[in-house]
């Protein structure tokens, strides 16, 4: 290797002299190769490599090398892994660049820019387009908070306000619904019309300003929804074409309004908020007229307002205004090359000009962490200290046209700038790199009008208006109240358990390969766009649909929804060899037996290719299939199972590649003879073959099946494929249809016996089936797998010994079944007890559950758990059977962890803390779980608690009635007898009554003396009555109990009616 790649190795290691001195001290024990070395120690391992025979070092010479000269001691298990992974030529040696490459993977997946990589980018989706309500272009939208009492805000209440050129003014909610509509026009103006420059809210005082250009500002009140002019100032020397306010949670503190002209001229306006402070109602006073300079000459005519003003800071148009509050600075920037002033009210303390060559257009700033970031008319984006304004700390270039608005997040890390060309990048600032370029913003907004940008930190929607109004949502944040994070951006294809490294590959609709670590949920490496096609001269990454791991399980094989398939080195993300059976033909299933790959899919048949060329295509095996192949399953070495949309099954010899049985499994009884002469093949003798053309395939045309698909086909027919129609066709018509087939394991542990079942397949129906792979074998028996309407089962997973099988359904809904004696010749003896506390599914339940009443008319086989686990279909599943963890795989974007009792553990991927010892709920799921479903996830334990029950403490000494019945010592509270015998209180001393007989007639109602109007309280039921009413309630016999009826004397039988007749 080159000095200089020697030198850039060496930069990734962090470890001083010093730390190789400690090193020395003491032995490391199965550490991370890359954690461990220095820059000293890698030049003494190149030697020890120029020194080798041929300049490589087999397994014992490395072992020796690493603990003489690292002090690293490996575990012969763990050493073998590492020997693998730095060994990609696979040919017993090691290399140098082997050793460095592997070090480079080590420090790279240690690095926190690779860490915090996301898998989506920050701008989803297209934006929501939305009328504007207004004649003209808008000019300015901003959001106007609510302010409480102690001038406090809320984000999430509010309002948005657009005014347009002509000075029409909407308010809008937080959901972008019209409120109410006003106007701003001059009062000086009756005929003629001004345009509405900028416009700015006073959240605190309920006023709205506009600017125009008259060169007047308009003070607008706007309390209790109404829009009265208050106070117009004209004849200002240009024309105000930016405004910001900015006020202060201190009433004490004086508000700012700072206008920017098209003088390059700074103008401040300073008042105080207390009663509203020049904005009161006054009697007699509807309308404040005055001029820009009565502020100064005349400060009578308007005190409570002042105005400062800085003179001629720019020689352009002042394009933006705004408050640095931390600093007490006012900002403003124009296109020219004294392009952004920084400087206090007065001017005196603080003062940096910040030069740029073309100025600046927009700029935004994070007070906390201290980043200023600028564009302008030159496309660049500036990242600047705003303590150090002679040069930015970084350039960010890439756009093509002037960059209009800014959007700073994460503290200032992440940046989003605007162009004119309505493109929106996104940046990283610590890696100065572009990490989103966005295109998808439609013309309609304004193609040729400036476009107003306000930016919500709460919802993080970035609204943009011109023409008309769009709303983007800028790299949504996960709610922990409903998700627990994403490991995909798309639904997930495969888990794959890898037993040699002890790693788990999931692969995503995203066209992106994970490796995991399942003790620490990190990511080991990551392959972005996978499988890709080119469309109009672009790369579009292309969903993967199958993946395997080699008989060694140190390659792994995927396969995609275009019919391409490629070999990968999973520990290095390199991909070996590319492949494909036919175009646009999905790959639903692939396999790696010994010496060859097998691909099957929509092309009907199985596509062999050797493991050791490098040949893209391979042969075909004989075409069997009528219809697309949804499932496959392998049992090497000696048989291939395929089964296809239709409900075709097919057994294949896995070494000569020879059909040898084919059933239907709609009719799973029906014999279907095989035809192996070539005039035979092109007519076979499925009856049910011209039905299921018929019924099955209503979305695709004949001539469409016939001809080469196209990608929009492909797609449209994929969705079809997925989609249960059980549910959704009439009883009659699904009766007629064949059930298609879409998953199915092999038990490769079970004997190839007639009568023992090895197969597993599942229905759309909801049934799983068992076949016999033997040559005289076939179906052997069902059962139901669902418990629910329309569900299905479309995931399959198995231990090693093939003891429990695990199911996944459309639904989301994990079961695991005890395959011990189903379907087998060989009766083993089953220890309940063990299985009861191992699956607390299997305890008792007051009401049974669903999943349980399911299965009570099927013995076998014994279902030991049932509980959600996704809201969508699961689509994969696995299980690592040293740790007792099933891996189930989403729809919904995500892989979670879970125990094989049914406890929930992680997610991969997630933000939560990984942690495989405590047990949590998924936030999602547990708003629908049934009770089955938290008796799983609590281990067993169920709230026994019924309305009204008194709570009893067994570790209580003292009971209830020994504590009524004796006093242990205390002496009794007084009064001894209670307060029932005491004598009642004597009643009020009542006056006289003295009539008054000086009028014609006695008022004897006003003598009359009055009872209390208020209710009689009921004294409370002592606790002894309460409990002896209670006891008698519950010892009362109904009549409809044994013991009631069998007391009863017998009545006498009634005469019949004919009798009667009689």
């Amino acid at each position: 290797m080159a000095e200089s790649d020697m030198k850039s190795l060496m930069t990734f290691s962090s470890k001083s002299e010093a730390s190789t001195a400690l090193a020395s001290r003491s032995r490391w024990r199965n550490a991370p190769l890359h954690e461990r070395c220095t820059m000293v120690d890698m030049i003494k391992i190149k030697e020890a490599f120029q020194t080798a025979y041929r300049n490589v070092l087999l397994p014992t010479e490395f072992r020796n090398v690493l603990s003489t000269l690292l002090n690293v001691d490996y575990d012969d298990e763990e050493f073998q892994i590492l020997f693998m992974k730095i060994n990609t030529n696979r040919n017993g040696e090691i290399g140098w660049d082997e050793l460095v490459s592997h070090l480079l993977l080590g420090y790279f997946a240690n690095d926190p820019e690779n860490q915090r990589e996301s898998l989506q980018p920050p701008i989803m989706g297209l934006p929501t387009v939305m009328r504007s309500q207004h004649r003209h272009p808008i000019s300015r939208i901003c959001f106007c908070p609510d302010v409480s009492k102690d001038r406090s805000t809320d984000p999430m209440q509010g309002t948005y306000i657009t005014a347009s050129r002509d000075g029409m003014i909407n308010w809008w909610s937080l959901d972008m619904s019209l409120l109410r509509t006003a106007f701003s026009s001059s009062p000086h103006l009756k005929v003629s019309t001004t345009w509405v420059t900028d416009m700015v809210c006073m959240p605190d005082v309920n006023i709205v300003v506009t600017s125009s250009t008259e060169r007047d500002l308009r003070f607008y009140d706007c309390t209790a929804k109404t829009f009265t002019l208050k106070i117009i100032i004209t004849s200002w020397e240009y024309m105000i074409c930016t405004m910001y306010y900015q006020y202060h949670k201190d009433a004490n503190e004086k508000c700012i309004l700072i206008c920017g002209d098209v003088g390059g001229n700074v103008r401040i306006l300073l008042f105080s908020p207390v009663k509203r402070g020049p904005f009161r109602n006054q009697a007699g006073r509807a309308l404040i007229q005055l001029r820009h300079v009565d502020l100064q000459r005349k400060p009578q005519v308007l005190p409570e307002m002042r105005l400062v003003e800085l003179q001629r800071v720019h020689s352009e148009w002042v394009r933006q205004v705004s408050f640095y509050a931390s600093l007490h600075c006012v900002v403003s920037c124009a296109t020219c090359a004294d392009s952004l002033l920084m400087c206090d009210l007065a001017g005196s303390k603080t003062h940096n000009m910040f030069r740029v060559d073309k100025g600046i257009q927009c700029f935004a700033f994070d007070e906390e962490a201290h980043v200023l970031v600028t564009g302008g008319p030159d496309c660049a984006v500036r990242v600047w200290n705003p303590f150090v304004p002679t040069r930015p700390g970084a350039v960010l270039t890439g756009h093509r046209a002037a960059i209009t608005a800014l959007v700073l997040q994460n503290s200032g890390q992440t940046i989003y700038s605007l162009s004119r060309d309505r493109v929106i990048k996104v940046w990283d600032v610590q890696g100065q790199v572009c990490v989103q370029t966005y295109i998808d913003i439609p013309s309609q907004i304004g193609e040729r009008t400036p476009i107003s940008a306000v930016y919500n930190k709460a919802t993080r929607e970035l609204i943009l208006a011109a023409m008309k109004i769009a709303v983007l949502v800028l790299d949504e944040q996960l709610n922990p109240q409903h998700t627990d994070g994403f490991t995909h951006s798309r639904a997930v294809a495969k888990i794959l358990y890898n037993p040699l490294f002890k790693v788990v590959i999931t692969c995503g609709m995203d066209s992106i390969i994970i490796n995991w670590d399942p003790v620490t949920g990190k990511r080991n490496a990551m392959v972005r766009d996978a499988h890709t096609r080119l469309l109009h001269g672009e790369l579009i990454p292309v969903e993967i649909t199958a993946a395997c791991f080699d008989p060694g399980w140190q390659l792994l094989v995927t396969g995609a929804r275009n019919g391409t398939l490629k070999v990968w080195n999973f520990n290095t993300g390199l991909c070996l060899r590319n492949m494909a059976i036919e175009h646009m033909c999905e790959v639903t299933n692939c396999f790696w037996v010994e010496g060859r790959i097998l691909a099957v899919g929509w092309n009907r048949h199985v596509t062999e290719f050797e493991d050791t060329g490098t040949a893209s295509s391979g042969k075909s095996w004989e075409t069997r299939h009528s219809d697309d192949v949804l499932a496959a399953a392998a049992r090497s070495p000696l048989s291939l199972a395929t089964a296809s949309y239709n409900s075709e099954l097919l057994l294949w010899k896995l070494e000569t590649g020879q059909p040898y049985r084919r059933f239907s499994c709609t009719d799973p009884m029906l014999r279907i003879k095989m035809h192996y002469k070539k005039r035979d093949v092109s007519r076979t003798t499925s009856p049910t073959a011209t039905t299921t053309r018929r019924a099955s395939t209503p979305l695709l045309s004949t001539s469409a099946r016939l001809s080469t698909p196209t990608v929009g086909a492909a797609v449209h027919k994929a969705r079809a494929r997925r989609v249960s129609l059980g549910a959704a066709l009439p009883a009659r018509a699904q009766a007629m249809r064949q059930l298609a087939v879409h998953a199915m394991i092999f038990l490769e542990t079970r004997p190839c016996t007639m009568h023992d079942a090895a197969l597993m397949v599942a229905l759309e129906n909801g049934q799983v089936q068992g076949w016999s792979d033997h040559p005289a074998g076939g179906f052997q028996g069902s059962f139901q797998g669902v418990h629910t309407v329309g569900d299905y089962v479309s995931a399959f997973a198995t231990d090693s010994a093939n003891r429990f099988l695990f199911t996944g359904t459309t639904v989301g809904y994990i079961k695991v079944w005890l395959m011990t004696n189903y379907l087998m010749q060989e009766q083993v003896h089953v220890n309940m007890p063990e299985l009861r506390v191992q699956f607390p599914f299997l305890w008792r339940d007051r009401i049974e559950g669903r999943a349980k009443r399911a299965v009570r008319d099927q013995p076998l086989p014994l279902l030991l758990s049932s509980y959600r686990a996704h809201l969508r279909s699961i689509t994969t599943m696995a299980y690592i059977e040293h740790m007792k963890l099933v891996l189930s795989g989403s729809s919904d974007y995500s892989v979670r962890v879970w125990r094989l009792s049914g406890e929930y553990l992680q997610t991969l991927g997630s933000f939560v803390p990984w942690t495989l010892d405590t047990t949590r709920f998924p936030p999602d799921v547990k708003k629908v779980a049934s009770f089955t479903t938290f008796k799983v996830w609590r281990s067993g334990w169920v709230s026994r608690y019924v309305p009204g029950q008194v709570e009893v403490d067994h570790l209580r000494d003292i009971t209830e009635q020994e504590l009524r019945t004796k006093t242990y010592g205390t002496t009794p509270p007084e009064p001894l007898l209670g307060r029932y015998f005491e004598l009642p209180a004597r009643p009020d001393r009542h006056d006289p009554i003295q009539l008054d007989d000086s009028l014609h007639t006695i008022p004897l109602y006003a003598h009359l003396r009055m009872a209390s109007t208020q209710p009689v309280r009921r004294p409370p039921t002592p606790e002894l009555v309460r409990q002896t009413r209670l006891r008698n309630m519950r010892a009362k016999k109904t009549h409809f109990e044994p013991s009631a009826v069998a007391s009863a004397p017998t009545p006498a039988p009634a005469p019949s009616r004919a009798r009667a007749n009689e």
